[in-house]
Order: C-alpha cells, then structure tokens, then sequence
C-alpha cells in the first residue's frame, strides 16, 4: 500500500464549538422573537378574557357624572333641577358676595363661638374651663396649677404672658398681642 501520504484525521474543535454556540444562541433569539410576537398579538384578547370589560360599569357611572355637573336638566327628586357647574358656582359667588352668612350649610352664621384674642381660644360665655385642683397635677406641675390667672389691667395693646411657651416647663414668655390698641 504504497501510495501519496494521507493527512491525519484531525478534528476542527474551535470550529465545531464556535458553530454549536451560534446555532444555540440562534435558536434562544428566536423562541424570544416568536414570544414577544405571541405576546403582543394576543395582549388585548388576553386582557378582555382576564377582566371581562370590567371597566364598563366605571366608565358608565363617570359618564353619567360628567352629564350631571355640565348638562341643565330634572333632578332625582320631585321638584329639583340640576344646572352646569360653573353656573351653580357663580350663583354661589354671587349669594357670597350679597350675604357671606349664608355659605354654612344649615343655618347662617351670625354670631363667633370663641374670643378673637391670641393663645388658646376661650369661649364667649366668659366661663373658663374648670382648674384642676392643686394635688391633682405630674410631678413637673400641669397646665391648669402652672398658669397664673389672666392680669386685670392688660389692655388689647400689652403684652400678654403665654404660659408653656418657655424651654422649662411652667416657665412664661411674653408675647405682644396682635392688632395692639396702643395707636400703633
């Protein structure tokens, strides 16, 4: 057997695994590409079959509000009417302006419930609330025992001592009152 000298069987490994790389690389792209394609295809079929279109109801009831607050028409009840929003609320820009009394649901307001002074507010009654008596307060002293009595002579003007305002408690800072009557 003499003959030409064959080449010895050599296998290309770097080939064969550049080639085994690319085709798994190849299939992974495109099972991702066919998903995302089934994905988006099939998105809203799949949405209507989760929920049903149960945002009818919602947009129905949004509907309906909508036309109440800018369409004139009958009211629920008997005897009412209901008119376009920016109406109602120049019909009450208007009521404001003639008697500001009148913008408290119920009943107009025409009397104030508390003193227009600073601190904490005080009813009009003139009655204070009830001091607690002397051994009933913490061992740093309560609010009630700690705040001397409100001084005779202090005019609208002067300063008036707010108990508590201090670091320590107990302690008084003085605060000059709001809206002074002393000509300034």
């Amino acid at each position: 057997m003499s003959g030409p000298k064959r080449n010895p069987d050599k296998l290309n490994t770097i080939g064969i695994v550049v080639v085994g790389i690319c085709g798994a690389v190849l299939v992974y792209v495109t099972i991702v590409a066919l998903q995302a394609f089934y994905m988006n295809d099939t998105s809203q079929v799949q949405t209507m079959a989760d929920y049903g279109g149960q945002d009818k109801t919602a947009l129905g009831h949004k509907a309906d509000e909508l036309r109440n607050i800018s369409e004139v028409g009958k009211g629920t009840a008997p005897g009412t009417v209901h008119l376009k929003i920016e109406d109602a609320m120049n019909l009450v820009i208007r009521d404001a302006a003639k008697d500001p009394a009148h913008l408290v649901p119920l009943a107009p307001s025409t009397k104030p419930t508390i003193e227009p002074t600073f601190g904490r507010p005080r009813p009009l009654g003139g009655t204070p609330a009830p001091a607690a008596p002397e051994g009933t307060g913490s061992a740093a002293g309560s609010a009630a025992s700690a705040a001397p009595a409100q001084p005779t002579g202090a005019g609208a003007g002067d300063a008036q001592p707010v108990p508590g305002a201090g670091n320590m408690p107990g302690s008084k800072t003085t605060v000059p009152a709001v809206g002074g009557g002393n000509g300034h």
